[in-house]
């Protein structure tokens, strides 16, 4: 089955695991595999693990700044708190998969599928254990941040917000 949508700001995805989200921030487009074509030899990307938690004050701590506007959205409404909870940085050869274990014991895949005019094209795969919770290829604006999870937590939910930069 192939999905291909275009919206702005965010997209909201079926449940991930017992139940979850995927949000992005800025142009995202689910893509096959073959649509990619490669204007990008790599992709530097940074991955945060955030927590997010029924508690605290409703303020955005100044490491997630770059998130605020999303984390004061409705999607996120049920929450009080953020935390984060750990950032990785990743660098991605073109069609190569590169791997990031989180200490939330979740795993993160990216493969850089190739580029179309200002966008990248992504492969993420998210991981608990052997369970897939995610497995999408998207196509971001280049720098635009991609928000995977919902995955439950005892204090909260977790989720990871991926950006990832083109090198030529």
């Amino acid at each position: 089955m192939k999905y291909s949508t275009s919206m702005f700001h965010w997209i909201l995805a079926s449940e991930l695991a017992t139940s979850g989200f995927a949000l992005a921030l800025g142009s995202v487009l689910l893509l096959a595999p073959e649509d990619a074509r490669a204007d990008v030899s790599g992709a530097n990307c940074q991955i945060y693990t955030v927590l997010a938690m029924k508690t605290g004050d409703g303020s955005i701590p100044p490491d997630l700044e770059f998130i605020g506007d999303q984390l004061r959205d409705d999607g996120f409404a049920a929450f009080k708190g953020f935390r984060l909870l750990e950032s990785r940085a990743l660098e991605l050869k073109l069609g190569a998969t590169g791997v990031a274990d989180m200490s939330s014991g979740h795993r993160l895949q990216l493969t850089l599928l190739g580029a179309e005019q200002t966008r990248l094209k992504l492969r993420a795969t998210l991981q608990a254990g052997d369970k897939k919770l995610v497995d999408t290829d998207y196509k971001i604006e280049d720098a635009g941040i991609l928000l995977l999870g919902g995955v439950r937590h005892p204090d909260g939910k977790i989720f990871f917000a991926i950006q990832c930069r083109g090198v030529l």
